[in-house]
Parts: C-alpha cells; sequence; structure tokens
C-alpha cells in the first residue's frame, strides 16, 4: 500500500518547554513521505535553537507573522502534502497516528477529511479533564451536520483532510484568532462527511496560561459567531441551539476552573 505524501504544519510561539516533544512526536513516527514545517513567530525563549537542532528533518522559518492563523495560511500555500494537518506547539501526536492516517486516505479514496480521540493532558502529560474528553468521544462516535453546528465536539490536533479539500473550501480566516479551526471545520462539513478514525491520535494539553484555557469564553464566542457566518441563514433553529451550547459550555468551564480542573 502507497501512502500519500503528509504536510504537518506547526504554528509556534515561545513554547520551548514543549516544543521538542511535539516535533519529536511527528518525526519519530517514520512516516515515509513528509513535509514537516515549522512556522515560529519570532520566538525569544529558546525555541528557534531547538528548531535548529532538528533543521536536516524539518523546515522552519522564525519571524513576525500575523497571528497563528496567518502562520498556517502561510503554511498550506508553501507546502506539498496530499494531506495536510496541523499540530501546535504544545500539543501532541500519539505513536503511530500518522501510519493510520495515511492508511485510511490510501485506501479510501472517498474519505476527504478525518478526525479521531484526542485526550485532554495537564502540563506534564497526564490525562486531565476525563469528563470533557468522554463527552466528546460521544458526539464523536454520533457525528452529524447538524450536531456539529449546536457544538464543536472535533479536536483539531486529529484532523487531516486532503489538499483538494483545501482548495474547494478556501484558507483559513485569519481575521479569527480562535475558532478558525472550527469555522473551517464546517466549511468542510458542507462538502463532505468526515471519517471518525477511532484511535488515540493526539493529546491535547491544557494549562493555565495555555491560549484555549485561558481565552475559553472568546474561544465560544468565537466558534458561535463562526456557526451564524456559515449557516444562520439556513439552519435558524440550530444556530439558536449553538447560542444556548454557549452558556452550558461557558458555565461547565467556569465551574472546572473553581475546582481547579
Amino acid at each position: 500500500m502507497k501512502l500519500p505524501s503528509l504536510t504537518i504544519l506547526t504554528p509556534s510561539y515561545n513554547h520551548a518547554d514543549f516544543i521538542e516533544q511535539t516535533i519529536r512526536s511527528v518525526l519519530d513516527q517514520g512516516y515515509p513521505a513528509l513535509d514537516y514545517f515549522v512556522l515560529d513567530g519570532g520566538s525569544t525563549d529558546g525555541t528557534v535553537e531547538i528548531l535548529a537542532r532538528y533543521a536536516d528533518r524539518l523546515r522552519y522559518v522564525s519571524g513576525p507573522d500575523g497571528g497563528q492563523a496567518a502562520a498556517l495560511n502561510k503554511g498550506f500555500a508553501e507546502s506539498s502534502g496530499e494531506i495536510i494537518g496541523w499540530i501546535n506547539s504544545d500539543d501532541y501526536y500519539a505513536p503511530g497516528a500518522l501510519q493510520a492516517i495515511g492508511a485510511v486516505f490510501a485506501e479510501r479514496p472517498e474519505v476527504q477529511w478525518l478526525y479521531g480521540r484526542c485526550p485532554i493532558v495537564d502540563r506534564d502529560g497526564n490525562e486531565a479533564r476525563s469528563l470533557i474528553t468522554r463527552y466528546k468521544e460521544f458526539w464523536m462516535r454520533r457525528y452529524s451536520y447538524e450536531r456539529l453546528l449546536i457544538e464543536n465536539f472535533i479536536n483539531q490536533p486529529t484532523v487531516f483532510f486532503r489538499r483538494s479539500l483545501l482548495d474547494r473550501v478556501g484558507p483559513i480566516d485569519d481575521r479569527m484568532h480562535n475558532a478558525f479551526d472550527y469555522h473551517l471545520f464546517l466549511r468542510m462539513a458542507e462538502k463532505a462527511r468526515p471519517y471518525f478514525l477511532d484511535r488515540v491520535l493526539a493529546y491535547f494539553r491544557v494549562y493555565a496560561d495555555a491560549k484555549t484555557s485561558s481565552n475559553f469564553e472568546r474561544s465560544f464566542r468565537e466558534e458561535t459567531s463562526a456557526a451564524v457566518r456559515v449557516a444562520a441563514g439556513r439552519h435558524p433553529l440550530l444556530i439558536a441551539l449553538h447560542h444556548l451550547n454557549y452558556y452550558k459550555l461557558t458555565t461547565a468551564y467556569r465551574l472546572l476552573r473553581v475546582v481547579g480542573r
């Protein structure tokens, strides 16, 4: 079986504590047709020195950019893989994930994009917030476009898509700061149903100063905005349910912050 070529992007900024684990989780899998491109926003914490140590096995740039979304669009434009995914510089892939992902796309030409399971871990890599993980996995196994409009249950580090699908839906909206991934998922979901690969593909790290953890209300507001932009005129009831879901999620996350979980 010939595996498709794979591009993985890592947008990065001042994550020297984590980025080497991210890099190793990509490179140590030994995927045979890999283009790995790290787009660093001009880190000053030692990240660039870590990247330089791997310069013979990946591509990287470092310098001021327009933010995470703009960096990803640059990576999309300058990469060559048939299949594309991205992993942020504080998350990491599970062993064997890339081979499993490549096999799905090789064996199932009808699959345009996929996602899989993604446990939440803390700063030290210990599993955290297991109730949220199980809740998301419940809906992952019961995917519908309508449900995705109500709530984002797809874990970004596990999403991979064909370049041809990206060409159809267009690049990330780089005016968004937190929910540009969800906006992209909704646009891809309008074109093709995703395939659920029922195995752990990646680990999503949550800690006090992480972007998602520290700005969860902004993230959920942006997700609501993304749903409205994509489908308000066609699915007003689902958008109303998404607004209600916003209050459910923000309440739940506030409670998690209070109990320290």
